[in-house]
């Protein structure tokens, strides 16, 4: 299964950037370029349950809003690019083009 995350910020909720660092550090997540901020990946509820206890301390207290989508492994499915890429990337153009 593979669950969406969607992020609302407003002026006084943490900045997108600490939230970055916040979500990789404490929920071992980073945004991905696409129509929904954050995405995972899991089999079992516990492991549904756990990530997403993890995403809700992340979030605690920063005024920032999230909602999650649930949807079972589509055929369509494309894994997300995480944003900013881990390592510089060397192509000459992005793969989503």
């Amino acid at each position: 299964m593979h669950t969406y995350v969607d992020l609302y910020f407003t002026p006084e909720s943490a900045s997108p950037l600490e939230l970055s660092d916040r979500l990789r550090t404490v929920a071992g997540l980073s945004f991905i370029i696409g129509s929904h901020d954050l995405v995972f990946e899991w089999d079992f509820e516990r492991e549904f349950q756990e990530r997403l206890a993890k995403i809700h301390e992340a979030l605690k207290g920063t005024g920032v809003l999230y909602r999650v989508a649930t949807v079972s492994d589509e055929p369509g499915y494309i894994a997300p690019i995480p944003w900013p890429p881990p390592m510089p990337r060397r192509d000459p153009e992005h793969p989503g083009f």
